[in-house]
């Protein structure tokens, strides 16, 4: 086989992709990068911590209080008499039920929303990486397609000198063919350095996370289901409405905790004093009763007033998220339709590509015909592979936000245990 049949062969082979399912990284993998990433090891920390505060909650503020008195007792007789007097006290304010229950409550609520919040920054980073992992696979999957694109330049540049020395082409036509690979190299070698950065951001993100294989993309498929399937799925995982919802509850419950200190704190104790120069022995016990202000009045309405705004942002973040949801399941079907579109019309160039390829081999056309129409076929690859990409992407994020991809559920105990 000859040059120029070598390369009418390869212009209708050099696009064919491989499928391939395994373009996604592996859950396990993924699982411990995204629990090593800084965003969410900066949220466990801040659970760690809002479950100490929880636990202090829980136990209450009150603590025991000791003081002591040293006097000195002048008698104004004609002895003029002067005893040493002393005391000490022991004492503690008194948690009523009422308070101690609306304290732990506050306690599970700051725990519930701190936990909220680590499956916020969760899912978050599950969002980076795959924006940061897709960047990876369009720029590998362009560095492919330009090393296909110069051995297909290679060929065309040794067809027109097998032309040439047969006589059939004047020897302008290698300058233009030479000119045609050098662009094509220089393209190779941009979208090469375009791969190695993006691997850099990705690692740089994600440390532990190998980096995406060298293989073939799997053509898009339109999403499964229903759009309203899946807004429920989303809604029922969604961690920012999570964290919304528990903003609310923990408003709420210190609210219902200053009401229930509006009313007195009591404090008991014991004391002791010697008096009368040690002759005389005092032990009781004290009573105190602390009367609130105005300022808790204030600060339960202020509380109840972010408490209900709170509320009703959750209620308006509700909407938008669903709406959301449904804009994101009609743009992951719209973007496989696109692919499908520009597949058709890639396959279609490459066809007068290799047409345009077969003609000159026969002796007909020219140069510039062929580097046209391959150059028009190129064009055409470049736009379905990015809208390949771009619908898988697309399916990966519906997958995510729904927990379909990675398990992105949030426990205390999983909180803990990963390193």
């Amino acid at each position: 086989m000859n040059a120029v049949h070598s390369l009418a062969l390869a212009l209708a082979l050099a696009f064919a992709a491989p499928v391939h399912a395994d373009y996604l990284p592996d859950p396990a993998a993924a699982e411990a990068a995204l629990w090593a990433s800084p965003m969410v090891a900066q949220a466990r920390g801040e659970f760690a911590a809002q479950t100490l505060k929880s636990q202090g909650l829980q136990h209450g503020q009150a603590e025991w209080a000791v003081s002591a008195d040293v006097a000195q007792r002048r008698i104004q007789t004609t002895l003029r008499e002067s005893q040493a007097e002393w005391g000490v006290a022991l004492s503690r304010p008194l948690r009523l039920p009422a308070v101690a229950a609306a304290d732990r409550t506050l306690a599970g609520a700051l725990t519930a929303h701190a936990e909220a919040n680590l499956g916020e920054a969760l899912h978050e980073s599950g969002r980076q990486l795959l924006t940061l992992w897709f960047d990876g696979l369009n720029e590998a999957s362009q560095t492919q397609m330009w090393q296909a694109q110069l051995q297909l330049a290679e060929q065309q540049l040794e067809a027109v000198n097998a032309r040439i020395r047969l006589g059939e082409a004047p020897r302008a036509e290698r300058a233009n063919a030479e000119a045609a690979l050098a662009q094509v190299r220089l393209q190779q070698q941009q979208a090469g350095l375009r791969m190695q950065q993006a691997h850099s951001r990705l690692l740089a993100q994600f440390p532990a996370l190998p980096l995406p294989p060298d293989r073939g993309l799997p053509q898009p498929v339109p999403p499964a289901g229903s759009a309203d399937a899946y807004v429920d799925a989303v809604l029922e995982h969604n961690h920012e409405l999570a964290r919304a919802r528990r903003q609310a509850e923990v408003l709420q419950a210190e609210a219902r905790q200053l009401a229930k200190r509006r009313n007195v704190d009591p404090s008991m104790g014991v004391f002791y004093k010697n008096e009368a120069g040690g002759d005389e022995h005092v032990l009781g016990l004290n009573v105190g009763l602390t009367l609130p202000g105005a300022a808790r009045r204030y600060n339960q309405q202020a509380a109840e007033q972010l408490s209900a705004t709170a509320q009703d942002a959750a209620m308006r973040l509700e909407q938008r998220l669903r709406q959301e949801a449904r804009a994101d399941f009609e743009a992951a079907t719209a973007h496989a339709a696109n692919w499908q579109q520009a597949e058709r019309a890639a396959q279609a160039l490459e066809e007068s590509a290799r047409l345009a390829a077969r003609a000159y081999s026969l002796g007909e056309g020219d140069l510039d015909q062929v580097l046209l129409t391959r150059r028009l076929a190129l064009d055409g690859r470049v736009q379905a592979r990015l809208a390949q990409v771009a619908a898988l992407a697309a399916d990966a994020r519906l997958k995510l936000d729904a927990h379909e991809l990675w398990p992105l559920d949030v426990h205390a105990d999983d909180a803990h245990a990963h390193p």
